[in-house]
């Protein structure tokens, strides 16, 4: 009986470093889950700032088509070719800084009458201060009936 007391006050002198081995595991993996949580806290805001900044360029090229679509009759009559090319720019302001430009391409569809016109609408969106990294083309087709009217026919009726 003695002896096994005496062994086993021997295991027991053995492990008095035990607590501090198993306190310094459970902080290194505490350590690991707080840098894991940081490195993914960190990947998220990267993907929402690069998410705002397309966002951004997106409706601003959109902006363009918009604005190409509601003026685009003023475009009928500028060149008297029957296809032609152009370019509007919207360089921004203060109080939006957005930018787009748009190219445009017209054709005659329908000589009429009313003529009908066929625009090839390209708008490149740009997110302010990115102009590489927020960068969105849009193409579309507008198409735009003349509404003025008609000549009368010189040889009579």
């Amino acid at each position: 009986m003695q002896n096994e007391k005496q062994e086993c006050s021997l295991a027991l002198q053995n492990q008095k470093g035990v607590s501090l081995i198993v306190s310094l595991m459970i902080l290194l993996i505490l350590t690991l889950i707080g840098i894991t949580a940081i490195s993914t806290t960190t990947f998220e805001t990267n993907i929402a700032g690069n998410e705002r900044l397309y966002n951004r360029a997106f409706y601003s090229a959109d902006a363009g088509v918009d604005f190409f679509g509601a003026t685009g009759s003023a475009y009928i009559d500028t060149i008297a070719y029957p296809n032609s090319t152009g370019v509007v720019n919207y360089p921004g302001g203060l109080i939006d800084p957005d930018s787009f430009s748009v190219e445009w391409v017209r054709t005659v569809t329908d000589f009429g009458p009313p003529k009908k016109y066929e625009f090839t609408v390209i708008s490149h969106g740009v997110s302010p201060n990115f102009p590489t990294a927020g960068r969105i083309d849009i193409e579309a087709v507008v198409e735009v009936v003349d509404t003025a009217p008609q000549y009368g026919y010189p040889g009579g009726s």
